[in-house]
Formats: structure tokens, C-alpha cells, sequence
């Protein structure tokens, strides 16, 4: 890179100049990367890395780092603690189990279940509200519906997580 860089590091200039000088071709840009126990302790708005974690890219919103182009896959077999902005493929077939939502979750906040062995009618999925109300009620929802996929979103302390999509 030519021009507005200082031979050490590559200035701002000099970046978007580069990719806006038909630079780009065919090759890659390289974000920082690394776990989520790595991500910066002060993250800025807009913020883009690729978390080596859960092998995806995730941006910061103002309030929680999210992932880029959808819900993050998880396959889930036992007891589970999810986070936000994942889709849990839940097998039952070993045996119900309980899936615990974020103790902390933000408004927005979405986290969608399925039941990929059809077994829920015969091995319920138990779904810990965690100290938050879903759909208004202060229990736990135990799904028992064979087939079942939907998605919870979070909006706030008195409704907490509501049922969104079945």
C-alpha cells in the first residue's frame, strides 16, 4: 500500500483507499480474530472480529456482540446453557433435558429450538426461563410437542421472552 501509510502500519486513508482503488480482486481481508474470552474488554460500536470459539463472525451492537448473517448453530444433546442469537437443534431422543436461557439477555435477543428427532411427545425439552418471564409467566416451558420449532425473543423485564414464530 502506497500513500498514507506511515511504513509501520497502514493508516485509516490508506485502507479505504486500497479497497476503493479496485485493489480488492479475488484475495481476502483478514478482521482479528480469537475466542470469545478474548474479546476486547472496550468493544466499539460496529466492531467486526471472527470468534474462534463458535467458528463465525460477530460484530458489537452498543450492547452485545452478535453474530453476522444469522443465528449461530448449536447442536444440543443434554443440559445446555444458551446464549443469544443461537439456534439450538435439540435431539431429545437419549432422554429430555433442560436448555437454560441468558440470565441477562437484551432486548432483541432471539434464540430459536428445534426438535430435530421428532421426539419431544415422548422426551420433553425443558426450556429455564433463568429468572426472566416467558411470555409474561414466571415458570418454566416445558415443550412436549413432537416436531416443535419456534423462536423466543426477549423484549423486557415484565414480558421477557416471547414466543415469536411456530
Amino acid at each position: 500500500m502506497s500513500g498514507n501509510s506511515n511504513n509501520a502500519c497502514p493508516t485509516e486513508f490508506a485502507l479505504v483507499g486500497y479497497l476503493t482503488r479496485d485493489n480488492m480482486g479475488t484475495d481476502q481481508i483478514v478482521p482479528p480474530k480469537g475466542t470469545t474470552a478474548q474479546r476486547p474488554a472496550i468493544p466499539i460500536l460496529g466492531g467486526l472480529r471472527y470468534n474462534t470459539s463458535v467458528n463465525s463472525f460477530e460484530s458489537y451492537n452498543g450492547s452485545a456482540w452478535v453474530p453476522l448473517g444469522g443465528l449461530q448453530n448449536v447442536d444440543v444433546t443434554t443440559t445446555y446453557s444458551a446464549a443469544a442469537f443461537q439456534t439450538c437443534w435439540c435431539n431429545t431422543t437419549g432422554g429430555g433435558f433442560t436448555v437454560t436461557l441468558p440470565g441477562s439477555p437484551s432486548k432483541g435477543d432471539q434464540i430459536r429450538f428445534v426438535d430435530v428427532a421428532s421426539t419431544f411427545d415422548s422426551n420433553a425439552l425443558t426450556i429455564a426461563r433463568n429468572g426472566k418471564p416467558i411470555m409474561g409467566d414466571a415458570a418454566d416451558l416445558t415443550v412436549n410437542t413432537e416436531g416443535a420449532a419456534f423462536d423466543l425473543i426477549y423484549y423486557d423485564a415484565s414480558s421477557g421472552w416471547r414466543l415469536f414464530t411456530v
